[in-house]
């Protein structure tokens, strides 16, 4: 039997003033910082729910309590247990989505060393992952330059 499943996942948090935004394990400069329990990769938040959720296994906060023992914990941790998690569950990950809701800075430039980092913590191949940007038009806590969001779906095989 084919035992394929879909997995969602979102992310979202506030921006302080700051210097960097860290997204799928690049650094971006920007006037802005990502105000997080963790180390704040939203893009590795996302697809690590995404992965908890196909495999029907909690989320995040399950697996990693906002605690003092995972306090500025690292995102690529994150997402290698989830990943981890996932192969013991016997499935492998088909193909990623993410979609990245930021007004500023733009991310195009960035977007092929992303895909290239979630592809070596994934050991996906780099033509099935795909990362999209976009802006909220200047609406709202993401257009006000106040939050940031991402959105992953992945599709999963036995």
């Amino acid at each position: 039997m084919n035992d394929t499943r879909i997995g969602f996942g979102y992310d979202f948090h506030k921006l302080i003033k700051g210097k960097s935004i860290g997204l799928a394990g690049v650094e971006i400069q920007s006037n802005y910082s990502v105000s997080a329990h963790s180390d704040g990769d939203i893009v590795f938040h996302a697809l690590s729910d995404a992965i908890y959720g196909a495999i029907a296994d909690g989320d995040i906060g399950t697996h990693f309590p906002s605690d003092d023992q995972n306090l500025n914990i690292s995102s690529k941790k994150i997402l290698s247990h989830a990943c981890e998690t996932l192969n013991k569950f016997g499935y492998s990950l088909g193909n990623i989505d993410i979609t990245i809701i930021l007004e500023e800075p733009r991310l195009q430039n960035f977007i092929p060393q992303m895909r290239k980092n979630i592809s070596t913590l994934t050991t996906l191949n780099i033509d099935r992952i795909s990362i999209k940007s976009s802006t909220s038009q200047g609406i709202g806590l993401i257009g006000n330059n106040q939050a940031i969001g991402c959105y992953s779906s992945i599709l999963i095989k036995k």
